[in-house]
């Protein structure tokens, strides 16, 4: 009766939302569902209960918005058929959220992005269900991945869904653990931008929204914020809907294309909005959900031709063809320097999208010897794999395409060096967040989704600490990639 598990979404202060969906009968008629929020997992304590109908309009999915509960605690829910004989949903957690103006100790939560269905192993999915203390799991898109040509509708993108929630330890997360999510371009079709077809466009949003445990607060917006107290603000932003094209060529060594001072990823109105909550946190710290990478990726580094070519435009070079914010070169450094100019707390974005793992520290203009270092970049790999980078090489032994991708991130961390600190282009994983008035740690955890019984490790671990303007590397008992 319920395919799809459940699923709780934002911790808010005292609030949270859960999910669910049903399958009607032949036919589809709506279906009376009672839901309940407890204190205790055998629902002795029943502190919030309701009835709700799932009905075709939204796919019979019903996302309920639970509020009047106790702040900064876990509770357990579920949902159950009305009639005769009574149906009942697994029972799931829902964190809510530190009351405003408190000073919580600690937040700790895990990130990641992209998960295709392949030959490899959902484990990632497991090994987050098993992690000691999360609080939460943000992911940051590419939940699913539509076909570009035969995904239109949203019953074709309905079907997506369904189909993806099939696995069993995605479903695992979602009872686990809330889901703090926001969309990538695996949810519309490569490369969306605000130029697409609206139909289609508007089509995919209303899948996502029956989807998740999400309110559509009317116009489909999604970039919103969280707040953990005194102790951190987690804006989460939207680099797709509103984003201008991406350009193909990333050739940088005259003006326009990716150097245009007018090109967008997040839209006017949504770069206000951030500039709003960042610049108005009062937060020990801001953690930002950025669904693709805000950090330069250069293949070539050409700043060494200013000596010949003075006419070069700002941070001249080679980059790679990822569809990130290297995309739009003059937003990102606008941003940036805004946290300077205003003297912004200290600052990390959470980042997904590329498959590769990524740790760097940011600077408004990162050929320039006096800007300062003002925000750090951690960007996730891939929960699974698609498709496995060792097999782009041709006919190389598996060894040795790994080392030729080795010797691939020695060269690329060469090309950004000193600011990218760490790189790994083979590996599966997600990243784990410990906040504490006093650090950041971040560690990034890599498993081996080709094997399903593989468990997570740490590759790199690394520290922020307010008035320290550089990465500390920690130790880690099992490092592996390349890093400086």
């Amino acid at each position: 009766m319920f395919p799809d598990g459940v699923a709780a979404g934002d911790p808010r202060p005292g609030a949270s939302t859960i999910w669910t969906r049903v399958l009607p009968d032949a036919g589809g008629a709506p279906v009376p569902l009672l839901w309940s929020v407890a204190e205790d997992p055998s629902f002795a304590s029943v502190v919030a209960g309701g009835l709700v109908v799932a009905d075709a309009g939204r796919g019979h999915a019903v996302t309920v918005a639970v509020d009047g509960l106790d702040a900064d605690r876990w509770y357990h829910y579920r949902f159950e058929t009305t009639g005769d004989v009574a149906e009942s949903s697994r029972t799931g957690r829902l964190r809510t959220a530190p009351a405003v103006g408190s000073s919580p100790d600690h937040l700790r939560f895990a990130f990641g992005s992209c998960q295709q269905i392949t030959s490899t192993w959902f484990n990632a999915h497991r090994a987050l269900v098993e992690e000691p203390g999360l609080d939460f799991f943000l992911h940051l898109g590419d939940y699913v991945y539509v076909s570009d040509t035969g995904t239109l509708t949203v019953e074709d993108y309905r079907e997506v869904y369904r189909r993806w929630r099939r696995e069993p330890l995605l479903r695992d997360l979602h009872a686990q653990l809330p889901v703090v999510a926001m969309w990538d371009d695996g949810e519309f079709y490569n490369g969306v931008d605000a130029f697409g077809p609206a139909e289609r466009l508007v089509a995919a949003k209303q899948a996502w929204f029956e989807n998740f445990p999400q309110v559509d607060p009317g116009d489909q917006r999604l970039y919103r914020s969280l707040q953990w107290g005194g102790l951190a603000d987690l804006p989460v932003i939207d680099v797709r809907s509103y984003r201008d094209p991406a350009v193909d060529d990333l050739v940088l060594t005259a003006p326009g294309g990716v150097a245009e001072p007018t090109r967008t990823t997040l839209g006017e109105e949504q770069l206000g909005w951030l500039k709003g909550v960042l610049g108005g946190s009062t937060a020990a710290w801001r953690l930002i959900g950025n669904p693709y990478n805000i950090n330069p990726w250069r293949l070539v580094n050409l700043e060494f031709l200013r000596f010949f070519r003075p006419d070069l435009p700002t941070n001249p070079g080679v980059y790679a063809p990822n569809e990130a914010w290297d995309d739009y070169m003059v937003e990102r450094r606008d941003l940036l320097q805004f946290l300077a100019d205003e003297q912004v707390g200290p600052t990390a974005f959470c980042s997904g999208h590329t498959h590769v793992h990524l740790t760097t520290e940011l600077k408004p203009d990162v050929d320039r010897p006096g800007s300062p270092i003002v925000a750090y970049d951690f960007c996730a790999g891939s929960l699974t794999t698609d498709p496995d980078p060792r097999n782009l090489l041709g006919d190389l032994p598996r060894d040795a395409a790994e080392e030729v991708l080795r010797v691939a991130e020695r060269w690329v961390l060469t090309q950004n060096a000193p600011l990218l600190r760490y790189m790994n282009l083979v590996d599966q994983g997600y990243l784990v967040v410990d906040v504490t008035p006093e650090e950041v740690v971040v560690t990034t955890r890599l498993i081996d989704t080709y094997d399903p019984d593989a468990e997570p490790y740490d590759a790199a671990r690394y520290r922020i600490r307010p008035g320290v303007d550089r990465l500390e590397k920690l130790p880690v008992a099992r490092p592996t990639g390349t890093s400086n």
